[in-house]
């Protein structure tokens, strides 16, 4: 992937809305702490050697960092607009985010 960010807003809507008048949360695509932690998480994958996309930007689900390893078989898939998940992700440091990738099988 290596997508560049922080990222340009896209004008699509956020999935949960906005707690204010524009993005600050972590799971407000677009916000300071969002862009960093999306940008921790894919450049995390592909060290792994993972190839990794985001998408579902403006669903009602929201965007997600979804990686596919070389040889087609394995998916892994994070919803990066789900508040709780962001607020679990963001309270992991580096050592706790590798174990927790390695659990889920990444």
């Amino acid at each position: 992937m290596s997508a560049s960010f922080p990222r340009a807003p896209d004008g699509e809507p956020h999935a949960w809305g906005l707690t204010g008048s524009r993005p600050e949360q972590v799971w407000e695509r677009f916000s300071p702490a969002y862009e960093a932690q999306a940008e921790r998480l894919v450049r995390a994958l592909e060290a792994r050697g993972w190839q990794v996309f985001l998408g579902g930007a403006g669903s009602e689900d929201g965007e997600y960092v979804a990686a596919r390893r070389g040889d087609g078989q394995s998916l892994f898939l994070c919803h990066l607009e789900e508040p709780a998940e962001a607020r679990a992700i963001a309270a992991l440091d580096d050592a706790a985010l590798a174990r927790w990738l390695d659990e889920a099988g990444a």
